[in-house]
């Protein structure tokens, strides 16, 4: 009889303490699947966001150059602001080989090396490249697909600085013209 008794309490409480067990793995599961979806939710918004800006750059370079120069400057200005939004919404994107190429062709667009010999309208539609480079890869990254490849244009922006092995971008810095009319 004490063998029973002593049985169950030591079934009770075994019970307990496994379904106590189960309960806490199973919220904890839950908060990191939470968390995922969370996280997700913010870079998917950040993508977006980011989209948003690229395909305004895309508008504003698609654009005649004006004659007026504020107006010019004007939108020179707004190239800088556009990629600022974009590298900093570029945080909230797990992903890094989407965050670096995506760092890569925003920090081209308003450069020119100091040796350039492309015309106005060959920089404006390199920076146009450089936006359908982003943008595609932003996408690929919304629909769960890989990067795409770069194109030949692309390659071509970014030879430009062969002093640069593509490699690692954390110990290179970039210029803007000195005559401030990069995209004459």
């Amino acid at each position: 009889m004490w063998i029973g008794a002593i049985a169950g309490i030591v079934g009770t409480a075994t019970g307990g303490a496994l379904s106590v067990w189960s309960g806490r793995w199973t919220h904890r599961a839950q908060e990191r699947t939470t968390r995922a979806a969370e996280q997700r939710a913010r870079a998917v918004a950040a993508a977006e966001a980011s989209l948003v800006e690229l395909l305004e750059i895309h508008r504003d370079f698609r654009k005649a150059k004006t004659p007026d120069a504020d107006e010019w400057r004007q939108r020179l200005r707004l190239l800088h602001d556009r990629i600022a939004k974009v590298q900093v919404l570029l945080h909230s994107i797990p992903d890094a080989k989407l965050r670096t190429r995506v760092r890569e062709d925003t920090f081209y667009m308003p450069l020119s090396p100091p040796d350039d010999r492309r015309t106005g309208t060959e920089r404006r539609a390199a920076v146009i490249d450089l936006c359908n480079d982003a943008a595609a890869c932003l996408g690929a990254f919304l629909r769960d697909e890989e990067l795409p490849a770069r194109s030949v244009r692309v390659e071509r922006t970014r030879d430009l600085w062969p002093e640069w092995k593509h490699e690692e971008d954390s110990y290179f810095y970039m210029w803007e013209a000195d005559e401030g009319d990069s995209f004459g």
